[in-house]
């Protein structure tokens, strides 16, 4: 049995059979890994921008657990992070700079949302697409088949070249491995939807019997695509039938901004950045990031941690970066944006466009004109939307 130890600039962890289960559930819940247990095409993307969800007890070891997901689908060996490689991220001179925390009071307050919708609608829309869309494969197996080289090189046995595949075979699964295994459903819907058991048990009362008949196939694929498809309807029924309310509160600045405690050193030093090293594996975020460092525009800005967030009725909401532009160089000074590709990778059409949404109606609210939010798809979008002097 491999035992895996996580380390960051604190301690180390070792991942116990319990860890492996949660995470496989959660990962499976949003569709980072199939029925199959493998890793999606959305699911890479998601673990490459490190963004994939995680249980709260490994939140701190994410770049960790972004390697050991990794390792999984590209064949490389899993190596634990190095200590020396990695640095504790601490704010820089820029956080506290009169610019950067004048943007900070304005974007960190917190609000309430105000929805009204059909709830009938919402039932019989929800029973529809699920009758329509819902569809579970039977549980399979693959077996590969392969041989290794009798001589081979180191370089070989690390790149994975040193073994080749042959044959692969799918087999059904004979036994259902739920067969003892006791859900809530409503529960589980509910906590995916937040909608109440009443609207749940009406959906599913509502859905044909040769649907609910999947439930006995896989019972946490059909909980993870009924919800996901229940958002769906109510994203589509509700994105019109919102309001937000500002709130007293306030986002807390140590909490925020000491969640992603830890990067690696094999990056340069960022110029304008509140941090002198960025989390993010993207290569859509480091670009951005690097047009942001060279731009005469830019004053200081900040990669958004996921402790920063809008609630919506489709669960949270992060935006990508915060940005300050020279006032004498620029109309519009204050900046939250998202990097088109960069979030929300899971979501579904309706939902994204639901939460994007949601942080328009959130930031008027509570920073007026001050504030601009937008998607962008990359740092010459973003310029077209300031508009120089």
């Amino acid at each position: 049995m491999l035992t895996l130890f996580f380390i960051d600039s604190v301690e180390k962890y070792r991942l116990t059979s319990d860890d492996a289960k949660k995470i496989n559930k959660i990962l499976y819940k949003v569709d980072i890994i199939d029925d199959e247990d493998k890793i999606t095409e959305k699911g890479k993307e998601q673990i490459a921008q490190g963004t994939m969800p995680l249980p709260e007890n490994l939140e701190q070891y994410r770049a960790s657990m972004g390697n050991l997901l990794k390792s999984i689908y590209t064949e490389s060996a899993f190596k634990p992070e190095d200590e020396r490689a990695t640095i504790a991220l601490r704010t820089n001179g820029n956080f506290m700079k009169r610019e950067f925390q004048e943007l900070w009071n304005k974007i960190s307050l917190k609000t309430i949302y105000e929805v009204h919708f059909d709830t009938p609608k919402l039932i019989g829309e929800s029973a529809l697409l699920i009758n329509r869309d819902l569809h579970i494969a039977d549980m399979a197996y693959e077996v590969k088949t392969g041989e290794q080289k009798r001589e081979g090189s180191k370089q070989e046995l690390d790149g994975g070249t040193h073994f080749t595949q042959s044959d692969r075979e799918r087999f059904k699964l004979k036994t259902n491995p739920y067969y003892n295994t006791v859900y809530d459903i409503v529960g589980e819907i509910e906590h995916l939807t937040n909608l109440t058991r009443r609207t749940i048990t009406s959906i599913l009362q509502k859905i044909s019997p040769d649907k609910f008949y999947l439930l006995r196939k896989n019972p946490e694929e059909f909980i993870a695509k009924c919800g996901k498809i229940i958002n769906e309807a109510k994203a589509t029924l509700i994105i019109n039938n919102i309001a937000y309310h500002k709130m007293e509160e306030r986002h807390d600045v140590k909490t925020v901004f000491t969640n992603d405690n830890t990067a690696l050193r094999s990056t340069e030093v960022l110029k304008k950045h509140i941090y002198d090293y960025m989390t993010s594996d993207s290569k859509t975020e480091s670009e951005f990031a690097k047009a942001l460092e060279q731009a005469v525009e830019v004053v200081v800005y900040a990669k958004l941690p996921k402790s920063f967030y809008i609630t919506t009725p489709v669960g949270r909401y992060s935006p990508d970066w915060a940005i300050v532009f020279d006032k004498e160089k620029v109309r519009y000074i204050y900046f939250v944006v998202e990097t088109k590709g960069s979030n929300s990778s899971l979501d579904s059409r309706e939902v994204e466009s639901l939460k994007i949404h949601c942080a328009q109606v959130h930031f008027e609210e509570i920073a007026g004109s001050e504030v601009r939010y937008d998607v962008i798809n990359g740092y010459d979008k973003l310029m077209e939307l300031v508009q120089l002097k």
